[in-house]
Order: structure tokens, then sequence, then C-alpha cells
């Protein structure tokens, strides 16, 4: 499997409002996206702003800031109860120095300290604190400069550049491992997997021969690559290529407000198609049959997965726990009562999440944890739906979506999804995509 990358150049991150869809009007239309000539640019929808340090402040604080040859820079790490008197008093600040900080505009920025964390501090001849820099990631760091009129706390951001990069790959075998021989980093294989689990079961549904495709983002910092970023559109068939699932994300500027396919229709559904991350049926739906405890003719009014003791059950949609308790050959068991009827049931648990009888909880939190509760011959999670009183078989059921894409987003989206789709359609094993999308 080959991993394509497309340059994206981040330019102009300091412009202003609406600089960032300046040129939707020259997006390819479906039609236009399928000739032979070259594709046009595209404006890809982008994160907002990675470095928001205003001039004005890096001015001041560059003139404020003593010169480097005349300070002397100490490194201290952030031990266990460590706070920033401690840490400071380290190194001869006193706590005089300490509440001017505390009194500081800002001065959370420098408070919450973890284990682990370093301080990079300047001192001047005579001991006096000039700078401190701490940094809480790869690129955001929280900086204390002295000036004439007291201490000037701010958070700083380096620029982190977005680059468009393709992933192709047929199923042969697992999904997982597919996914990571087309180059698809663990976040976006996880990622991936999550946008489209209401519309594909990627532990059962995929076959040798199923292929997906994925256009997604590639952050860089000073050249150097530090993780993906958002997926913007994939593709995955299912059924031997019969059946074609797409993604497209929409962000009103940081913020995604979801995912979609190329209609509009949102991939979310009222409830997730299974309530574990990695499932192994055991038992289906079946009404005659043969208990493997009783070795009778019993109804199984539900689904088995198999899993170790232990792994976490999620909570398949928005509701409230009506049962958390032992249930006879059920084990432990916690049942939720959802809107319009539907109602779903978790059994055999060796125990519970955080969340009581009584409580809402919203869809993919943890209630509680596979075990053998009850009527069992091992660990796993028997897990039933009804509705209105009525079992279904949830493997089968269709599951209501959640609500369309908002009026206000549609026109920009259906632009974006149109054309995303056009080089999605495109991407193969045999074909290089190095387009720049700028």
């Amino acid at each position: 499997m080959k991993n394509w990358p497309i340059t994206l150049p981040v330019a102009g991150l300091a412009m202003l409002g609406g600089a960032l869809i300046v040129a939707l009007s020259a997006l390819p239309t479906v039609s236009d996206a399928n000739l032979t000539t070259e594709p046009q640019p595209l404006v890809l929808p982008q994160p907002a702003t990675l470095a928001k340090i205003a001039p004005a402040m890096t001015q001041q604080s560059e003139k404020a800031a003593p010169q480097a040859q005349e300070l002397v820079v100490k490194t201290v790490k952030i031990e266990r109860n460590d706070s920033l008197s401690t840490a400071l008093d380290r190194v001869g600040i006193g706590a005089s120095t300490v509440y001017h900080i505390s009194q500081s505009k800002n001065s959370e920025l420098l408070t919450h300290l973890k284990v682990g964390d370093e301080l990079k501090i300047w001192l001047d001849q005579d001991g006096n604190l000039q700078k401190i820099v701490y940094p809480t990631s790869q690129t955001i760091s929280h900086e204390l400069i002295a000036t004439d009129t007291g201490y000037h706390i701010s958070k700083h951001e380096k620029p982190v550049e977005i680059r468009t990069r393709t992933a192709y790959g047929e199923i042969k075998g697992a999904f997982y491992p597919a996914a990571e021989r087309a180059g698809l980093s663990a976040k976006s294989i996880m990622e991936l997997a999550d946008l489209l689990a209401w519309d594909v079961d990627f532990a059962r549904e995929l076959q040798d021969g199923d292929y997906f495709k994925v256009i997604y983002e590639a952050r860089y910092l000073d050249g150097e690559y530090i993780g993906d970023g958002d997926i913007l559109a994939a593709q995955v068939s299912t059924d031997g290529g019969k059946q074609i699932h797409n993604g497209f994300i929409m962000r009103d500027g940081a913020k995604v407000i979801g995912f979609y396919d190329e209609n509009g229709n949102n991939l979310k559904k009222a409830f997730l198609k299974a309530p574990m991350d990695t499932v192994r049926v055991t038992s289906r739906f079946n009404p005659k049959r043969l208990h493997p405890i009783f070795g009778t003719k019993r109804p199984h009014r539900g689904v088995d997965y198999g899993a170790k003791t232990g792994t976490p059950i999620r909570v398949t949609g928005n509701g409230k726990i009506v049962h958390r308790g032992w249930m006879g050959g059920y084990g432990n068991v916690i049942k939720v009562r959802h809107t319009n009827g539907y109602e779903t049931l978790y059994a055999h648990m060796s125990k519970y999440g955080k969340y009581k009888q009584g409580q809402s909880v919203k869809q993919g939190e943890i209630i509680g944890y596979v075990g053998s509760t009850g009527n069992s011959t091992g660990p796993h999670l028997h897990y039933e739906f009804r509705i209105n009183g009525e079992h279904v078989d949830p493997l089968k059921i269709k599951f209501p979506a959640a609500g369309p894409i908002a009026v206000k987003y549609r026109k920009e989206f259906t632009q974006r999804s149109n054309f995303l789709l056009s080089q999605l359609n495109r991407l193969d094993q045999s074909t290089q995509l190095a387009y720049n999308f700028e």
C-alpha cells in the first residue's frame, strides 16, 4: 500500500475572518473533477489559526526581556507534590516573588503543573527572576516576563503547518493491519473506524477485496511531522465492493460540527452499532436457541459479545439508567431507557461504571465492564435491544439517524464534499495523487 503526500502549505494564518473561504467559488464541480485536465486548487477547511501571538505583545516581551548574556538559565523538573512555590524555591526564588506572580494576570497558566513537567527559568546576576518558559505541549508554552510594571504572563503557540495526505488500502485479513500498511497512524485508524462506525462493522463486515480511501491532515512543526489532524473525507466499501460508504467533515472554524455523507445526512446514528470497541459475536439473536448450560431450547433475545473480563462496555445511545443491579441469571445488569420507546440491556457485568440508577448517560460513555456473573459459561456481554417492550435483533435493526447538516452549512458543505468525493473516486492503488491543495 502507498501513502501519497499532498503538500498543503499553510499561509496567511493571521488573515482575518472570511479569507478562509475566498476561493470557494473556484471549486470544481463533480463533472469538472472527472475531466482529464489538471484539477484546480482547493481551499480545504482548516482549523483555526494555531499561532495567535499579538505582535504588540511579542514586541513588549522582547523589549522587556534582559539581554541573554546577562542571565543565568536553570531548569526545574516538577516532582510529586510540587507547586510553583516549591519549584522556584529550589533555584533561590522566594515567597515574595511567588506571591507577586500569583497576583498577576493569567497566573493560572503557571500554577497547573504536572509531575514530569519542566520549567526553564532565567535569573539575573543578583538572582532576580526575569523569565519563565513552561512548555505544556509540542506547540504550546506559557511564558512569564519581568517588566518595569510587574510580571507579564501569556500563552504562546508555535505555528503548525498542515499538509493534506491520502491513503488507499485493500482488505487482506483484518482492517487494522491493512490500514497500517496503507500508512495510517493509530489515531487516524481509530478516527476512521469511529467516523463510519454506525454504517460499517469494521470487525465483521469487511471482506478480502474491500477497500478504504482516506484524505486526511498531517501536522508539522518546524518541518518535522508531529502527528495527524482530522480526517477530511473517507470512503469504505463492504460486501465485496457492492456497498460504498462515504463520509466528509464539516467544521466551523476549529470546531468540528460533525461528519456527513455526500447528501448531508449525519453519519452519527441514535445508537452505536455495538456496545464495545472490539466485538466478537459468540451467540446471535435466536428465539429457538439450545441453552449452553441447561441443554433446553430457550429463546436468546439478544447478542453475546465475547471479550476479556474488564473490557469496557459503552452505552449505545443517550438515555437514563432505570436498573442497576442483580437480575437473576443475567447477573449484574444495567438497563437504559431511551426516547421513542427504545430500551437496551447489558448483562453479566463484572462491575459497574460510575453512573448510578436514575442518572442520564450519553452515547459512548462507559457504564460497566465485561464479566461472567449470573448464568454464564465465560466472560462476555449479553446485549438486548427492545422497541416498545418487544425484543429485536440488534444486528439487523436500522437505527434512526441524528439530524442532517444545518441549513447554514449546507451550501459550503455541498461544494467541498463534491470536490473531495471526486478526489476519492480518482484514488486507487495505481494512481498517485500529487495535487497541491492550496
